[in-house]
């Protein structure tokens, strides 16, 4: 399956509503990590060692870009006002070499 990179935008002071939505948004990112399609996800932020965040970055194999699409337009951050919006971009896995490229050589 392809990869793509979802990147979640906050909203100026998202701290609160991020606290209250965080569970909701971490069960379907562990629904897609038991899925075994997660490369890597968390949150951008605005400065290491503060609680107040820029975004968020999730790369993930989804079937298509429809499919990426309507799985970050149904993001809890997204409803709650967390986000402002969500770019979605295809992304080729290059470093590291991917595991299933190191099995199939």
């Amino acid at each position: 399956m392809p990869l793509f990179a979802i990147i979640g935008h906050d909203v100026a002071n998202s701290e609160a509503q991020r606290k209250i939505t965080r569970p909701e948004h971490l069960a379907r990112l562990q629904a897609l990590d038991t899925e075994q399609r997660v490369v890597v996800a968390g949150p951008t932020p605005i400065e290491h060692g503060q609680s107040a965040m820029s975004g968020s970055i999730v790369i993930a194999e989804f079937e298509s870009l429809d499919a990426a699409q309507t799985w970050a337009g149904a993001e809890p951050y997204l409803r709650d006002g967390v986000y402002s919006h969500v770019d979605i971009k295809p992304f080729i896995h290059v470093l590291p070499t991917p595991t299933d490229t190191i099995a199939a050589s």
